[in-house]
């Protein structure tokens, strides 16, 4: 018999260890039976990409694909007309402002995909990783500038994006804790320097867009951080801002 967790949304996910190669096709329709007669609505399902026969196996049970990894396919098999979450309709970007000393902190890429001469260092997030995280780790590995977070000053979204996905951007302001430039990311990153800010705000180079988020974190006070699982006992959000 396959073993399996139930979640809060009525839903039970298989646990792959519990799973025997040669009852695979019988044990996974006894559980199937089970969940319908406990009024479950969902069947979660991951397997390895090493598994061919029981992907088929799940298709043939009703089974439908819903995301994947390099090394891991996600399938789901509704028992009900439910809403299920499909993989992700977004990108997720973090872009970081760092000041000091009438300074900011800047980078070329060595695509030089950007539009203006400079841009924000910043990136896309890791699977796992928080906002903050992500931003902060960004920015040290694209200048060598270890950083805390101080405030969020911008959320923007973009659609169409690449492969006709949104993208969401969240721009952070940045306390600098050292201040001498040390690319780490060397494949991606050709300068990174601290541009004088009245130079930058001259610069016809650098966009009016770049120029905007700069303006607004030195302007206003930011979003403030809630701790949700304070709230939702963790379950649901790691944290909001407001």
């Amino acid at each position: 018999m396959l073993e399996f967790k139930e979640d809060i949304y009525s839903g039970i996910t298989i646990d792959n260890t519990s799973i025997n190669n040669s009852n695979f096709f019988s044990d996974l329709k006894e559980l199937i039976e089970s969940a319908k007669e406990a009024n479950k609505s969902l069947v979660w399902l991951t397997l390895s990409s090493k598994d061919g026969a029981k992907i088929t196996t799940a298709l043939d049970l009703g089974f439908q694909f819903n995301s994947c990894s390099e090394s891991e396919l996600v399938l789901v098999l509704k028992l009900q007309e439910v809403y299920v979450p499909f993989m992700p309709t977004h990108t997720v970007g973090v872009g970081g402002i760092v000041v000091s000393n009438n300074k900011i902190l800047m980078i070329q890429d060595k695509l030089k995909s950007h539009r203006s001469i400079y841009k924000l260092p910043g990136g896309m997030l890791d699977v796992g990783s928080s906002l903050e995280a992500s931003v902060v780790r960004e920015v040290y590995e694209e200048t060598g500038i270890k950083t805390k977070l101080e405030k969020m000053v911008a959320v923007l979204n973009a659609h169409p994006y690449r492969l006709n996905k949104s993208n969401t951007y969240y721009v952070f302001k940045l306390k600098p804790l050292n201040f001498d430039i040390n690319i780490i990311d060397t494949n991606e990153i050709a300068l990174a320097l601290w541009y004088d800010l009245e130079k930058f705000f001259a610069d016809e180079q650098i966009g009016d867009f770049q120029k905007e988020l700069v303006k607004s974190a030195l302007s206003t006070n930011g979003l403030k951080r809630l701790d949700a699982s304070v709230y939702f006992d963790g379950k649901d959000f790691a944290e909001l801002y407001l």
